[in-house]
């Protein structure tokens, strides 16, 4: 597999298996609260090990670093912003459930996917 779909399968791992119901209702409650912190750290390690586990070698403590910071600020910019409604509005799109997420998983892969081609 490719190093961004190895990501792929880390991003569902933090985004869906490790995120508990209070995380998914508290998340967007404020940019600065505990749930969005928790939720983006335990995504961010999940990924952060997948990162260092495809890094034939020793990884630099510099470049896992900077991959870790960007995971963390981009998925915290998309998650407690509520980006994926904003751009819903924007748009004039469908407010239902299921449109909500998709949008939202479609804006995490693309920040992925702008990750691996640029810091990777």
């Amino acid at each position: 597999m490719t190093p961004f779909e190895w990501l792929l399968v880390g991003h569902l791992i933090g985004d869906w298996v490790f995120q508990n119901d209070w995380m998914a209702r508290h998340k967007q409650n404020g940019l600065l609260n505990r749930a969005i912190f928790i939720h983006c750290g335990v995504y961010t390690a999940v990924l952060l090990l997948i990162y260092l586990l495809l890094i034939s070698g020793t990884p630099r403590l510099s470049a896992a670093l900077l991959f870790g910071f960007l995971v963390y600020l981009s998925h915290w910019l998309i998650d407690a912003t509520g980006l994926a409604s904003r751009w819903m509005r924007l748009f004039h799109q469908t407010d239902a459930l299921f449109i909500r997420i998709a949008v939202d998983q479609i804006l995490h892969v693309v920040a992925l996917a702008l990750l691996v081609e640029f810091v990777l």
